[in-house]
């Protein structure tokens, strides 16, 4: 996800000595499970955790309507009741499931014993317009029926151009609901590429995934305690992400501001993500991720420095975010752990190497080995060309030596890191597996 497991986890066992620990098994039960509502549960999460820091915080206090929002907090004069969301831009994906496309595609190339990669899918578009304005929609068939269209369309073309000797296989589609112009050449790349319009950019006020996400909160804040609010954090949102590539785009302050419009049980909005910078002119330098947040107050409140003040307090709590929305959005899908040093290595001289210790352990317990390169997926890999392991090496040149370990120490991170080292140090020539002298 976007903040790392260890991070997460010390949260947890500090919230519990704030909140009870049904509150908080809630929680655990939603960061365990791989779905969508995991980004949630960890926006909810890092944001309960952080008020707790800052004054007395409660958690599902039940209002006269029955309804139960996630924050009710007191500081000094200052109360208020908010809820916490994530959104994401699931629904227009599923609009527009060139993704579901191209693995479809790729399944077919499987099928007619195509190798690996070289698709290359350009998706065309149209702009539909109304009174409140334009969107933008990629001409492909309906989610529901493209596994079909696969099936009954493309595979059929491209099987009659193989049997053709034809080669790279083309197909163009253009027609009013369908426009796809493919390309499958896999001796360019053993990769696969997709290009559309962005249709993710909200160009309507009050028809966005970020203003629904807003709506959907805002009944359930009425007649609440105080100053009232929805704080809501990055899924994978366009919306959040603070990029623009077009002047018809919405900005975010838009869309709030006409929420603010149209409901008045809502006195602030604060949207949470993260941003991403670059320190230093070095290309190779990986870019510097950071918390940010948007603080938006209904004009009418007069709370909005103390607000703006807490807020900045609470954030100061947050883990330090390891991936973008985007990524831990995909991530929070999976069943299965992130990597962790796998991989990853450093010498001094032949003698002290240093590896993950997490990949360690999964050698040592004979899940891998280090000539698979700290592959995610140690199969797969093994069935690919694989470059030679220089750490294999350097290993097989100590054992062959006569070389053992005198020593293995294992070197601790932090919670910002999901993985510590193992350093393993090699003695001198050992009689008992080399020749005497």
């Amino acid at each position: 996800m976007i903040y790392q497991r260890r991070a997460i986890q010390r949260r947890l066992n500090e919230l519990r000595d704030v909140l009870d620990g049904e509150a908080v098994d809630k929680l655990v039960e939603r960061l365990n499970r791989a779905d969508k509502d995991r980004v949630a549960a960890m926006w909810e999460l890092v944001v309960l955790h952080g008020l707790s820091k800052c004054g007395l915080l409660q958690s599902e206090v039940a209002l006269e309507s029955l309804r139960r929002p996630d924050i009710f907090f007191e500081l000094g004069a200052l109360r208020l009741t908010a809820d916490v969301t994530a959104v994401s831009d699931e629904g227009l994906d599923k609009d527009n499931p060139y993704s579901e496309l191209s693995q479809l595609i790729e399944a077919a190339k499987n099928k007619l014993k195509l190798p690996m990669g070289g698709l290359d899918l350009r998706v065309r578009s149209k702009h539909e317009r109304t009174k409140r304005g334009v969107r933008t929609v990629l001409l492909l068939p309906p989610r529901g029926k493209l596994q079909e269209f696969v099936r009954q369309t493309i595979e059929p073309q491209l099987r009659m151009q193989l049997n053709a000797g034809e080669f790279p296989l083309s197909i163009s589609i253009d027609d009013n609901d369908i426009g796809l112009d493919i390309t499958i050449d896999p001796t360019k790349s053993p990769y696969n590429s997709a290009s559309f319009a962005a249709y993710d950019m909200p160009s309507i006020k009050d028809r966005n995934p970020l203003y629904s996400a807003l709506k959907a909160k805002a009944e359930q804040l009425r007649g609440a305690y105080g100053i009232t609010g929805v704080i809501v954090g990055d899924g994978d949102c366009v919306a959040l992400s603070g990029r623009s590539t077009s002047s018809d785009q919405l900005s975010t302050s838009q869309i709030v501001e006409e929420f603010f419009r149209q409901f008045s049980s809502v006195d602030f909005v604060l949207l949470l993500s993260v941003r991403e910078s670059r320190h230093g002119w070095m290309p190779f330098q990986a870019p510097v991720k950071q918390n940010d947040a948007s603080l938006f107050v209904r004009p009418e409140c007069d709370a909005r420095a103390e607000l703006n003040t807490l807020f900045q307090t609470m954030m100061e709590h947050f883990p330090k975010p390891v991936m973008m929305p985007v990524n831990g959005a995909l991530r929070a899908r999976e069943d299965t752990y992130d990597l962790g040093h796998h991989g990853g290595y450093s010498m001094r001289g032949s003698d002290v190497i240093r590896l993950g210790l997490r990949e360690f352990m999964e050698i040592f317990a004979g899940l891998r080995s280090l000539q698979d390169n700290g592959a995610r997926n140690v199969d797969a890999a093994r069935k690919s060309p694989q470059k030679p392991s220089h750490l294999q090496a350097v290993v097989l040149s100590n054992l062959m030596a006569g070389r053992l370990p005198i020593s293995i120490e294992i070197i601790k991170t932090d919670e910002d890191d999901n993985d510590d080292w193992v350093e393993i140090r090699f003695g001198k020539i050992d009689p008992a597996i080399a020749p005497l002298r």
